[in-house]
């Protein structure tokens, strides 16, 4: 069980003035206690508000400053757990309604907006561990030219959509402990042969969705044919995540929405030398051997798009457990999509009211470590509802929510479920509604750490007293 303390997140923050460091750690407490409010209604007072937001609009507050903290943690947490680190990459677009004209977004339609391109680290295995979030970076596109946001507010226009990919993924790797193994984990857009030479020169693995049909070394067929005498030699169940509309442009074909469902799959997969693209020469080597793992779903709903994997991989597959691992490797990046849906919902991510992009980044900054904890809460308590709740909050935290519920008590050694739905309960879920979303537990743990953080005042208080009562 991972440390869920946001005490930690921003420990080690250096903003260059010890001021402003304490500031943003009471800023991220406040907030934390209130996840999904407003602003206004976050902070007790108009003077704690105004600080917050000179904190945000302060040109001294660098983006990658506030990053740092909870990147280090979240490698932390991976070296602890040990073994590769899955690190799923995505981008997700932030999107802000209204008349006002905020500064350095993208304006399309009646909405402006800035892509967020992410990476989080993983835990190999059947269990859904979080480790955090390892970088991100912010994108604007400037006339159909994606531009990253430097830390000082510039912007450079990047020529090939994958190097915002590769700029990440080499950023990834230098940040992680010497010696540790990273898979990347990506998805169609990350079908690019530069960018699989830049990961293999680093020295990392991938597990990568193919969309191009590509040339094979000495072969007559092509990428997507070349399977097709290979048995299926493995069936699997999984259970798909569900996809909502909103997507980067040009994905929503390639990606349509769907709900949550199992599905069962047939796997087969061979190896394969794939032939360097003229077009990219003389980058990488002429050729790169693969691993290319194709995964179909049989018998899909009537309603569904059915599923039809074609994976490519530095890792080994030359036997069913091989296999399987790649498919497990890229079922779990249904938790990055899972992280997006608690920083936009569970802590309302497009709803601040900042005005410019730069100070809209440091919110998200703020915002990433708390979105981290929901996420890690909830995937926990799915995947194993019946264990132990030992660890999944503090003992503060869990004498407060046994107070929250009142009369629907819990028993005295909760599952994860039970907390999960008692958090829910505070947050306004009722049972006839099916399964809790991110909306009422971003709620309800709004509420449970805003009265956590009273009750420890108050421990705090009689602990100073010696414990008097009067």
């Amino acid at each position: 069980m991972p440390d869920l303390g946001l005490h930690r997140e921003f420990e080690s923050v250096n903003l260059g003035d010890e001021r402003r460091n304490r500031r943003v750690r009471r800023v991220v407490e406040t907030i934390a206690r209130r996840p999904a409010a407003g602003f206004p209604s976050a902070f007790d007072n108009e003077a704690e508000l105004e600080a917050f937001y000179r904190l945000v609009n302060n040109d001294a507050v660098q983006l990658s400053a506030l990053q740092e903290p909870h990147r280090e943690e979240s490698w932390r947490r991976a070296s602890e757990f040990g073994g590769a680190v899955l690190v799923a990459h995505d981008t997700s677009e932030f999107s802000y309604v209204g008349e006002a004209e905020r500064e350095g977004l993208s304006r399309r339609g009646d909405h402006q907006s800035f892509h967020g391109h992410f990476a989080v680290a993983l835990a190999e295995g059947a269990a859904p561990v979080v480790h955090g979030v390892v970088g991100w970076s912010a994108h604007v596109i400037d006339d159909g030219v994606w531009c990253r946001v430097t830390d000082d507010g510039d912007l450079f226009e990047l020529l090939v959509g994958s190097e915002r990919w590769s700029d990440l993924a080499a950023e990834v790797h230098r940040d992680a402990p010497d010696g540790q193994q990273i898979i990347h984990v990506m998805d169609r857009e990350a079908d690019d042969y530069p960018l699989w030479s830049r990961l293999v020169a680093q020295g990392d693995d991938f597990v990568i969705r193919s969309q191009h049909n590509r040339l094979l070394v000495d072969r007559d067929d092509k990428l997507f044919e070349s399977l097709e005498q290979t048995p299926f030699v493995v069936s699997r169940q999984v259970v798909l995540s569900r996809r909502g509309k909103r997507r980067p442009p040009g994905s929503r074909r390639t990606h349509p929405p769907r709900d949550r469902r199992p599905a069962k799959l047939s796997i087969r997969a061979s190896t394969v030398e794939v032939k360097r693209p003229a077009a990219v020469a003389p980058l990488g080597e002429p050729s790169m051997r693969l691993s290319v793992v194709e995964v179909v779903e049989i018998d899909p709903p009537d309603d569904a798009t059915p599923i039809h994997w074609l994976l490519l991989s530095t890792l080994p597959v030359t036997t069913p457990e091989e296999v399987c691992r790649i498919v497990d490797i890229y079922c779990k990046r249904w938790l990055i999509e899972e992280f997006f849906k608690a920083l936009k919902t569970g802590c309302a991510a497009e709803k601040r009211q900042a005005r410019s992009l730069w100070s809209l980044l440091n919110v998200v900054a703020l915002l990433v470590p708390i979105a981290w904890r929901l996420l890690v809460v909830r995937a926990l308590s799915r995947h194993e509802p019946t264990a132990s709740a030992d660890g999944l909050l503090d003992p503060v935290e869990l004498q407060a929510l046994r107070h929250l519920v009142g009369s629907r008590k819990l028993p005295a050694h909760p599952t994860r479920r039970e907390v999960l739905l008692a958090v829910a309960r505070v947050g306004g879920h009722l049972k006839s509604n099916g399964e809790p979303g991110w909306l009422v537990l971003g709620r309800g743990m709004e509420q449970l750490l805003d009265f956590s953080a009273g009750w420890r005042a108050a421990l705090a208080f009689a602990a100073g007293n010696g414990g008097a009562e009067g």
